[in-house]
């Protein structure tokens, strides 16, 4: 982990690296038990994570900061967001998809909504972390997967561009 904040300016960043080289990836986890909303999430800054049955991405920036948290501290931090986008939503619709998504999430933290959390990194650095280890799904990715990934770094960038270059 890693973490500065300028005393002058109050600026901070965090983030969370690796003294060794890893391979980019992909962890899934089916949460279908209320135990689950505690298994312990490390996100690094180069990390997107999914949420596919409340139809959420969330990919870094080019100032993301890594954290770490359970499941339960994502569907948290997420639904901040979701209640942000309901209150700037213009249409009754997108505001009406936007409350069931939170009562869903709610459901979700109550154990009464199964869903899927997946953190992919470019990096191979972030990931989910279980007592047991059976739950959690993991792939490598391939390159041509991890460069379509935000937050990848420069390397994954190039071979970003020769990807969308030989796709046309």
């Amino acid at each position: 982990m890693f973490s500065m904040n300028c005393p002058s300016c109050n600026f901070g960043h965090t983030d969370v690296f690796s003294a060794e080289q890893r391979k980019p990836a992909r962890f899934t986890l089916e949460v279908n038990d209320p135990a689950l909303l505690r298994a312990r999430v490390v996100r690094s800054g180069s990390g997107t994570f999914r949420l596919p049955e409340f139809g959420i991405d969330v990919e870094p920036g080019p100032t993301a900061e890594s954290f770490i948290t359970n499941v339960e501290g994502v569907l948290t931090r997420t639904m901040s967001v979701v209640e942000t986008a309901i209150n700037f939503a213009d249409e009754s619709e997108e505001k009406a998809r936007g409350a069931e998504i939170l009562a869903n999430m709610n459901r979700a933290l109550k154990g009464e909504f199964s869903f899927s959390l997946i953190l992919e990194d470019p990096m191979g650095v972030s990931g989910i972390i279980l007592d047991d280890m059976s739950k959690v799904k993991y792939e490598e990715l391939s390159q041509d997967e991890a460069s379509t990934l935000k937050g990848a770094p420069f390397w994954i960038d190039n071979i970003r561009e020769d990807f969308k270059e030989r796709k046309g």
